[in-house]
């Protein structure tokens, strides 16, 4: 290690000298970076050294400090520390700022401060001369790329483990030199003579290596240690949601109208939640939970869900969803015995409602942007929480859910016909509605005829009365052929192979995401063939779920012979530098490490046993790549290059390990889910034949049913009318 850099807000170079001061003792050296030198994020990123990150109220609303700090965070290397520290900040008249990190008003605060910026710079712009437009022009979108960005950069520095200043001084800055991975010098730091201040010091210049010799001068330099090697920290993936945490109540609820739309956001904050949780985000879930039991503490179906979804965890899991409170003490800030010997005065921000408003539509309106749907509808229930008659929330929130959030079908009708109340005229809004009540109507089951009573509707006498239908008998149980376990069974591929495989008697371990179609599934199995099946409800992205679901299976489905890695999924059609980082993640956590997981919990038991087959549902994308595909192509030609890989490891374990890679199939999710639910951009099979899921079900059922001695290794397959991912004859569907 030759340094680290120190970097600050050039307002708190009296914090950043007081460390360099008290650190530099024992020879720690260190490199100022402020702000004010310029090229501040670039510098840090460039350094090639570990950082010490003091962040201030002054920091977050410098322009300097936060211009291009998301990807100096986003970018910075895993091996090299970077060590957010909490310190206050002062205002223009010298007074303490608070800083704190920790809530979601702060978020809040720092947001509005942007867009304020923002604003207020758009009317010096309009009224400038055409001569300072094009440099405001170029300033204008630097503020407007922070006010965007600010949501994720506070979200970065906290996944950084930020610690508060009280913290990091405390005993004798133990937290600095662990988290430097410098605990050796830890001990000679606490025999220094702690009556021994040392000297104000000027700014230093960059400093040379650590000592190889002790130095002398009364000060004890300990002996040169070898460097170190430092601690890998967790790797910054920017959010596209900040876990909110409870505000302080903006007013007495008395009204009967402001007491149902408390009894509307609290059934959305249990329903919200309980998606999540189903879909493997559980901290999000039960956070979110924890929130609204905050601010609705008198409601117990909001206490007895938090309860609940939070017992439902390990201890040590609970005690890591209560995010860290961090209570920091005001700097010490030296000032004239002669003049002023009174403690600073510490200014608390405050947020008014009209900002939390504006701030809220905001953050509702950039989680869109960014393809955040339900952090979307959180942020615009929370403005018209606060503002019921705010115009247009009702309409953004019902056509935004109707077209991406399918599980909320019912409360986007809800939303729609409130938009309706404000304009009636509205010819987009009323569409929707026409079309998401038909859709629920068709969905609906007709009334069975034995539920109807004869004296409720009688018969006419020109219709002969229709004799009821016999009843379907369950088919008896049969001695399975093996055991399967199929991952994303609810839908396309995976249920069309289930299906195959239950009608040729083998017992199924049905995999997926969405409950309520397992159990129809298992229902069905049960009744038309008579086999065993067990369901299993988790996302394969979650590996504590995985490993819960997967490591204690019944006695009877313990030995899985078959393996059928299914689970997977495409999400959007952008250029690299267009694409959704959460969308990225999705597709990876999904079709990689997904796949990783369920293998990791499956294979040792084949290994043992000495038998079994695993196939994985790879791609035509996993061959060859094409425009736009980038992250999607990226994962499943990492599901071809596992196959192979996986196949190496097991094969002296007599274990076969196949793959097939279709091209385009419907019958599947695969268009509608790579659209985010955009039905009209979903129809890409229109203009040709492309394959259905059974025909991808049979080849997997085929390989899974050949000899023992016989493993088929690859198949890619196309329908006629496509010859590549690029080459499509999209002339009309031929038989």
């Amino acid at each position: 290690m030759n340094r680290i850099i120190l970097a600050y807000s050039g307002t708190n170079a009296p914090q950043a000298q007081q460390i360099d001061n008290q650190l530099s003792r024992i020879g720690i050296p260190f490199e100022h970076q402020s702000s004010v030198d310029g090229n501040f994020s670039t510098s840090i990123t460039n350094a090639g050294e570990p950082v010490l990150l003091l962040v201030s109220d002054n920091f977050l609303k410098e322009r300097n400090s936060m211009e291009g700090l998301l990807d100096c965070l986003s970018q910075f290397p895993a091996n090299r520390p970077l060590v957010p520290v909490l310190v206050d900040g002062v205002d223009e008249d010298g007074k303490v700022v608070k800083t704190e990190l920790d809530r979601m008003v702060n978020l809040l605060h720092y947001m509005n401060h942007w867009q304020t910026a923002w604003l207020d710079l758009s009317e010096v712009y309009k009224n400038a001369e055409p001569a300072r437009k094009e440099k405001l022009q170029q300033e204008l979108d630097v503020i407007r790329t922070i006010a965007n960005q600010t949501g994720d950069i506070i979200t970065a520095i906290r996944n950084r483990k930020m610690i508060s200043f009280e913290d990091f001084q405390a005993n004798d800055f133990y937290r600095f030199f662990d988290r430097f991975e410098l605990i050796s010098w830890h001990d000679q730091y606490k025999n220094l003579d702690k009556q021994s201040q040392a000297p104000e010091l000027p700014k230093p210049e960059p400093k040379p290596e650590l000592p190889e010799t002790p130095v002398t001068g009364g000060v004890f330099a300990p002996e040169p240690l070898s460097e170190p090697t430092f601690k890998e920290e967790e790797p910054i993936i920017p959010q596209n949601q900040y876990e909110p945490e409870p505000e302080e109540e903006p007013a007495l609820r008395e009204t009967e109208d402001t007491a149902s739309q408390s009894l509307n956001y609290i059934e959305q904050a249990i329903n919200d939640a309980q998606i999540w949780i189903e879909r493997g985000y559980t901290e999000r879930g039960v956070e979110l939970l924890k929130i609204a039991a905050e601010e609705y503490p008198d409601s117990q179906e909001l206490n007895d869900a938090y309860q609940k979804a939070l017992s439902a965890l390990p201890p040590e899991e609970q005690a890591e969803l209560h995010p860290m409170a961090v209570e920091i003490e005001p700097t010490e800030i030296e000032v004239d015995s002669d003049t002023n010997t009174e403690t600073p005065e510490i200014v608390e921000p405050e947020i008014e409602p009209e900002q939390q408003i504006k701030s809220y539509e905001m953050m509702g309106d950039l989680a869109l942007d960014k393809g955040d749907y339900l952090f979307a509808k959180y942020c615009w229930d929370r403005v018209l929480e606060l503002a019921p008659n705010s115009t247009g929330v009702y309409r953004k929130l019902g056509l935004m859910t109707a077209e991406h959030l399918h599980d909320y079908r019912e409360t986007a009708i809800h939303y729609l016909n409130k938009a309706l109340l404000e304009n009636a005229d509205d010819a987009e809004v009323n569409n929707c509605l026409q079309s998401l009540m038909a859709e629920i109507k068709e969905e609906t089951p007709a009334p069975k005829a034995e539920s109807i009573k004869e004296d409720t509707k009688p018969e006419s006498p020109e219709q002969p009365k229709k004799q009821a239908a016999p009843k379907k008998t369950t088919v008896p149980k049969k001695e399975a052929k093996g055991t399967v376990l199929i991952t994303g069974a609810t839908s396309g591929i995976g249920k069309a192979t289930a299906e195959l495989f239950a009608q040729n008697g083998y017992r199924l371990i049905l995999t997926g995401r969405r409950k309520e179609r397992l159990e129809e599934l298992k229902a069905h199995f049960e009744s038309e063939y008579g086999n065993d099946n067990m369901i299993l409800s988790f996302d394969v992205r979650n590996q504590k779920a995985v490993d819960k679901a997967l490591s204690k299976l019944p006695k009877e489905f313990s030995e899985v012979d078959i393996l059928i890695n299914n689970a997977g999924l495409a999400k959007g059609l952008d250029p690299i530098h267009k694409g959704s980082l959460e969308h990225w993640e999705t597709m990876i956590d999904t079709n990689v490490k997904g796949l990783l997981y369920v293998t990791r919990c499956i294979s040792p038991g084949m290994v043992e046993r000495k038998s079994g087959h695993i196939i994985n549902l790879g791609s035509s994308a996993g061959k060859e790549a094409y425009p736009n595909g980038n992250v999607y192509c990226a994962t499943k030609f990492a599901v071809d290059a596992l196959t192979k890989a996986i196949r190496m490891d097991l094969h002296s374990y007599n274990i076969r390990v196949s793959q097939v890679s279709p091209g385009h199939v419907e019958e599947t999710e695969f268009a509608i889910n790579r659209f985010d639910g955009d039905k009209k951009r979903a129809k890409i099979y229109e203009d040709f034949q492309p394959l259905k899921s059974s025909d991808v079900a049979d080849v997997i059922y085929f390989m899974a049913t050949r000899p023992a001695h016989v493993n088929i290794q690859d198949v890619q397959m196309f329908g006629t009318q496509q010859a590549s991912s690029m080459i499509i004859d999209r002339s009309g569907r031929k038989s």
